[in-house]
């Protein structure tokens, strides 16, 4: 890479039934210079298997991610997607950010927009870190909309697996779920939706550093995404 240009990496998740669009720039000028330099996409599924890359144009606004997917033969029912962006330090004033659309094909219900999670790979063994350093939480609404939640993480290490901590918070307990993850694996989290009297009512992770991570929520007796957002960093 040269020294000339900056990369944001960021990833998120498809699930098959949704129309899936991601913004990739939001920020325009009259002159259109603000354009990245480069684009590559990756889509891995769950065990960390590359399933396709591909360059993508850098001049383009939407990717379908939903016609990405489906062009793959078989596709598992989720995988991971990652973006890694390139772009020049003197034309951007700061990182470009991505901004994810979701809508159950032919569904009534209200369409879901997330900012597309920013993470930060890398090999920890090798950089002397083994303290689980980053934290990240995400509040649940007071009056749920979903009657099922769940925490998706995707490891974005290069050789090194990653150890996490998810903690679910019931009014003052909190349930602890260990997670280990290999480079480019990703899972699924289930959260117990109420335990003593109490609803699920805050998440958190920590980690040896920056996971793609997104609290997901679901209506009860069907499948279908209520919540989809990522947690946010409040110490590092």
């Amino acid at each position: 890479m040269s020294s000339n240009l900056s990369a944001l990496l960021s990833a998120t998740f498809y699930v098959p039934g949704y129309e899936h669009l991601v913004e990739l720039i939001h920020q325009r000028d009259e002159l259109a210079r603000r354009r990245l330099a480069s684009l590559d996409l990756a889509v891995y599924d769950p065990s960390g298997a590359l399933l396709a890359s591909s360059a993508v144009d850098p001049r383009a606004e939407i990717l379908d991610l939903g016609a990405v997917v489906t062009a793959m033969a078989d596709p598992p029912p989720r995988v991971m997607v990652t973006f890694d962006a390139r772009y020049d330090a003197g034309v951007f004033p700061y990182r470009p950010h991505h901004y994810g659309y979701l809508h159950r094909s032919q569904s009534s219900d209200p369409s879901l927009y997330y900012a597309v999670n920013a993470v930060l790979g890398g090999v920890p063994d090798r950089v002397g870190a083994t303290n689980l350093n980053n934290f990240e939480t995400y509040v649940l609404r007071r009056h749920p909309s979903a009657a099922r939640y769940s925490v998706l993480l995707g490891c974005l290490a290069r050789w090194a697996p990653v150890e996490a901590q998810v903690f679910a918070h019931y009014g003052t307990e909190r349930v602890l779920h260990e997670v280990t993850l290999q480079p480019r694996q990703h899972v699924e989290v289930p959260l117990e939706p109420e335990r003593g009297g109490h609803r699920v009512d805050r998440v958190e992770l920590k980690s040896l550093y920056r996971l793609a991570s997104y609290v997901v929520g679901r209506r009860d007796g069907s499948d279908d995404l209520v919540l989809f957002d990522h947690l946010f960093t409040y110490f590092k």
